[in-house]
């Protein structure tokens, strides 16, 4: 067995790949049809753990989040979901949310406060 992948498997563009290594602005399909680009991936990268996907819709002019279920495929190429256009319009609108912990804060940080989540 060759150890080595082969040369087909690197430059399909359908070939499937790691959530943190999908490109900004792919294209999101739902049916085979384009229906927004993606906006963000959503998840941990400390525990690799990925939540979803922020697509920005076309025809609605905003973000929608898509949660990690309801994505098919993520590839270099583009990301499917298995949503309908119908389904992801219905969706609401996605905002921002930041997170806080507990964390060593301070010049020198010597005492306990809040500190900025890094993950999403």
């Amino acid at each position: 067995m060759d150890p080595t992948p082969s040369s087909d498997a690197a430059t399909d563009p359908d070939q499937p790949i790691a959530w943190r290594a999908v490109p900004e602005n792919t294209p999101v399909r739902s049916d085979g049809h384009q229906v927004g680009t993606l906006y963000d991936l959503l998840g941990s990268h400390e525990e690799d753990i990925f939540h979803g996907i922020v697509v920005q819709l076309h025809w609605k002019a905003r973000h929608v989040f898509v949660p990690a279920d309801d994505v098919v495929a993520l590839t270099a190429t583009h990301v499917d979901v298995s949503l309908s256009a119908g389904e992801l319009g219905a969706l609401p609108e996605h905002t921002d949310e930041h997170q806080f912990q507990l964390g060593m804060v301070g010049l020198l940080r010597k005492h306990v406060g809040w500190v900025k989540e890094k993950d999403r």
